[in-house]
């Protein structure tokens, strides 16, 4: 092969003779390795209020699970509060986004929603044991409802309440940024 022979990039130049011009640029503008670089991701956005509404309907549900279950397997464990927790926390967070102060609300959101349900349990047990609607329990006896709550606390219900206000501030603050 000789050196005038065209190759795929055409004839080489000889001695002498101007080396290759650079052709017109291309469709998207020139630069390194065929255009510039990809524009960057714009970051997530959520809606907050929607999030903090997600929240409470999600703070309804496993409150009422968390009710049911400490009520028919005559239990509490931690578990239940970190379970009723991340359920609350993952609502807020995936609908919420990276927004700051969304962990804090997701938290609130999960230590009531540990006081529904264990408001729950001991209201279906109480219309158990007296054989009335549960209606009939909050309405003639609430108070002595609570009283009966707040005097039944325990080291093991705070345990229960600390487990649940981390769980959802951390799974939030994961969840939100993703």
């Amino acid at each position: 092969m000789s050196n005038n022979a065209p190759g795929s990039w055409g004839p080489q130049q000889g001695p002498g003779q101007w080396p290759q011009q650079p052709g017109p640029p291309g469709p998207f503008g020139s630069g390194p390795y065929g255009g510039p670089p990809p524009q960057p991701q714009p970051p997530r956005t959520g809606n907050a209020g929607l999030a903090v509404l997600a929240g409470v309907g999600a703070m309804l549900v496993a409150a009422g699970l968390y009710g049911v279950i400490v009520k028919s397997m005559e239990i509490q464990s931690t578990w239940f509060g970190v379970g009723v927790a991340a359920l609350i926390a993952f609502a807020v967070g995936r609908v919420g986004g990276a927004d700051p102060v969304l962990p804090v609300v997701a938290t609130v959101l999960a230590l009531l929603g540990v006081v529904l349900g264990q408001l729950t349990a001991l209201t279906l047990s109480g219309a158990d044991e007296l054989d009335i609607s549960v209606l009939d329990v909050l309405t003639d006896y609430g108070s002595d409802l609570m009283r009966g709550w707040k005097d039944g606390l325990e080291f093991f219900d705070f345990l229960v309440f600390g487990f649940a206000g981390v769980a959802a501030f951390g799974i939030t603050k994961s969840v939100g940024e993703k």
